[in-house]
């Protein structure tokens, strides 16, 4: 668990979920989801059950090469993140990256604190690169993704489609041995 203060004065607790915080994360889910269109989920969340959620954050707390963190603030859950592998066998040395923040949290430090933790833990996970995808004009999201010295690997064009219209999705990654100074110098930067 980490405590880490925020540029509004309160303080933002990071910690792994529980399998009891199983409903509070999926409530989470579609509260982020309905707030807006650049997360690959809506306004219905997790498409899951309380159970299989309980099941799925038992098996990420059981699982060394796996990270959930849930963002808390005041006793209330505001965002979290997961580092996950991409795949088995040739795919293993990779790892997923996602994040969701409400709202009403943007612009307080939360993405880059998310950042930095999910970095670190993916070098001393010994994974050879994070990956991620994201809405092409979500620009706020890339600019801090490239902070962290994740780069654009590829375009998939109109691969999203919301509200009628389609969306080309960006796919950046980050060669964690490769940049791994930049990281040095990105996480004395970071207020955690």
């Amino acid at each position: 668990m980490e405590l880490v203060p925020l540029k509004n004065g309160k303080w933002l607790t990071v910690r792994p979920p529980v399998p009891d915080d199983a409903e509070g994360l999926l409530a989470l889910s579609r509260r982020v989801g309905g707030e807006t269109d650049y997360l690959m989920t809506d306004s219905r969340g997790f498409l899951c059950s309380i159970e299989q959620e309980r099941e799925y954050i038992a098996a990420v707390l059981a699982d060394p090469k796996r990270l959930q963190m849930l963002g808390i603030i005041d006793g209330e859950p505001i965002g979290f993140f997961s580092v996950e592998p991409m795949g088995r066998g040739r795919t293993a040395h990779n790892a997923s990256f996602g994040i969701a923040i409400v709202r009403s949290c943007w612009h307080l430090g939360i993405g880059a604190i998310f950042m930095a933790i999910a970095t670190d833990f993916a070098k001393t996970a010994g994974y050879h690169k994070i990956c991620l995808d994201v809405r092409a004009d979500n620009e706020r999201a890339v600019r801090l993704y490239k902070r962290f010295g994740f780069a654009q690997c590829g375009l998939r064009r109109e691969q999203l489609f919301i509200n009628g219209e389609y969306y080309d999705e960006i796919l950046m990654d980050l060669h964690i041995e490769a940049d791994e100074a930049k990281l040095r110098e990105i996480r004395k930067a970071c207020p955690r």
